[in-house]
């Protein structure tokens, strides 16, 4: 008698559990998912403005970040996160990892972008700046 009233017991207790995770699972994915829009929206409206000077909306872009200058201090798994969001808020252009292309998209902190600019304004004219990110186009010699 005394094991059914005991199974009994742990069959509620593990019911309980149970509908307690999935709650508090439910409350954190609705969390993040509303904090990961206002994210990509924000950053679609910062690269929007950013990338509105270049003359043609499809076609290949350069991208540089911290990642790509040695000595910059920056972390891998926002570096990632950042590239692929830059790609989708500037779609249809096509981003292309470096300074090879007409007009580059530079993600770089301030410190790290007087570094650059100093040793590279000789190739490249600044053209806008907006939310951290700096729009530059190569200068024809």
């Amino acid at each position: 008698m005394w094991k059914k009233y005991l199974q009994r017991i742990v069959l509620i207790v593990i019911a309980i559990l149970g509908i307690k995770t999935s709650i508090e699972s439910f409350k954190s994915s609705t969390n993040a998912r509303s904090n990961d829009t206002a994210v990509v929206t924000n950053w679609d409206e910062r690269l929007s403005k950013l990338i509105a000077p270049i003359p043609f909306k499809r076609g290949f872009v350069g991208y540089i970040s911290n990642e790509d200058i040695p000595g910059a201090t920056f972390d891998p798994n926002d570096a990632s996160g950042e590239y692929v969001l830059t790609q989708y808020a500037v779609a249809p252009l096509i981003l292309i990892r470096g300074t090879n292309q007409e007009w580059d998209i530079l993600n770089l902190d301030p410190g790290t972008y007087k570094k650059w600019i100093q040793a590279n304004s000789i190739d490249f004219k600044f053209i806008e700046s907006g939310g951290g990110m700096y729009l530059v186009r190569k200068v024809n010699k």
